[in-house]
């Protein structure tokens, strides 16, 4: 099996149990990331945007994987990189806390996806 495809099945699957887990038991995902469930509109939109976030970035792998485009998984990478940068710009400019082990995580995504369209595209 090439690198890629085993790239590309690794973060897909891995994205695809964390947008389930949001599905499936939200209060339990937030406790993974330290963070709260929210009440009201703000729970809706946490578990909405995680969900959205995890399970829109699997299909950009799976995508890629099926149709040898890289165009998709380097948007997913692209989507882990901006979260990397709103996570530093956020704890400079509103005293956020940054969560080390979600930057490390951000990071690994993002390598995983960038190196995977790289390799597709050159292959």
């Amino acid at each position: 099996m090439k690198v890629e495809n085993i790239l590309l099945s690794i973060l897909g699957l891995v994205m695809a149990i964390l947008a389930l887990g949001w599905l499936i038991s939200p209060e339990t995902s937030a406790n993974s990331l330290d963070m709260i469930l929210l009440e009201g509109k703000g729970r809706n939109t946490q578990i909405r945007d995680f969900t959205a976030l995890f399970l829109g970035t699997s299909i950009m792998c799976f995508l890629s994987l099926i149709t040898r485009q890289y165009q998709w998984v380097m948007s997913a990478g692209i989507i882990y990189i901006i979260m990397i940068a709103v996570s530093v710009l956020s704890s400079f400019y509103h005293e956020s806390i940054i969560s080390h082990q979600s930057l490390v995580a951000e990071l690994i995504f993002a390598i995983m996806s960038i190196s995977s369209a790289l390799l597709l595209k050159f292959k």
